[in-house]
């Protein structure tokens, strides 16, 4: 079978506009190649043409022809209040009011955000208040902070654009790209976390288990420790455990 009939058979299989306009565009790239004649390409595009006005007269039960090849999503009966309304799940709604109480934004930036992003937020500065960086992936946040993606990523931006954070893409080639590299660059907002939310990201004790008592002594560890250091044990001059001896005899 030769090129043209070739093509004659796929144009029969041709069902949306999408596809009609891609196979135009191939024929004449097969004839700027000469891999096609001239008198081919004419005679396929008053075959398209033709085709096309069929499936004009066609249509779809009176609807207008989508012109996209992929699968139409059915539009919902619903109207968005109504999906808005809808039920929630409570748990990572009381975390989403939980986290963004805490505040890990500068006041004078609180006004910008809304409180699902004010939550996104507490993630963000919780992993760069511990590790200098956060590289958790967009969904990850969201789950973490009770929100979708979308609002993710629309914390992200806003921050961006206030100067709060450098968010750096990491593209790769041919596959998946890997999670954004977020760093905060505002030397307040470094200062802010720093110095008035030092227990950022502080893993609570276990239940069952209670917090030992102070020694009396006003040394606070957590904010003592330099920011964006990765370690959350205790100091070097001190031990996690009290040494145990074997006993004599």
């Amino acid at each position: 079978m030769d090129l043209y009939s070739t093509l004659s058979l796929w144009l029969t299989n041709i069902r949306s506009l999408a596809e009609l306009d891609d196979f135009c565009r191939q024929i004449w790239k097969l004839y700027g190649e000469e891999s096609l004649g001239e008198d081919d390409a004419e005679g396929l595009c008053e075959k398209a043409d033709r085709h096309r006005a069929n499936l004009g007269k066609a249509g779809t039960n009176g609807r207008a022809l989508h012109r996209s090849c992929y699968p139409q999503r059915l539009r919902s009966e619903r109207s968005r209040r109504e999906a808005a309304r809808g039920l929630r799940d409570p748990l990572r709604w009381r975390r989403k009011r939980r986290l963004a109480r805490l505040q890990a934004v500068r006041p004078e930036f609180a006004g910008e955000f809304t409180e699902g992003e004010s939550a996104a937020l507490y993630i963000v500065m919780s992993d760069c208040r511990q590790h200098g960086k956060c590289d958790r992936s967009v969904k990850e946040i969201g789950d973490r902070a009770g929100v979708g993606p979308t609002t993710v990523r629309n914390a992200l931006r806003k921050a961006s654009r206030l100067g709060l954070l450098r968010v750096t893409e990491r593209r790769q080639w041919r596959a998946r790209n890997l999670p954004n590299y977020i760093v905060v660059v505002q030397r307040r907002q470094i200062d802010w976390i720093a110095k008035f939310r030092p227990n950022l990201g502080l893993k609570f004790y276990p239940t069952g288990f209670k917090k030992a008592a102070s020694t009396g002594s006003s040394r606070n560890t957590y904010s003592e420790r330099p920011f964006g250091s990765r370690s959350d044990g205790p100091p070097d001059d001190s031990k996690p455990f009290s040494s145990r001896e074997s006993p004599t005899g």
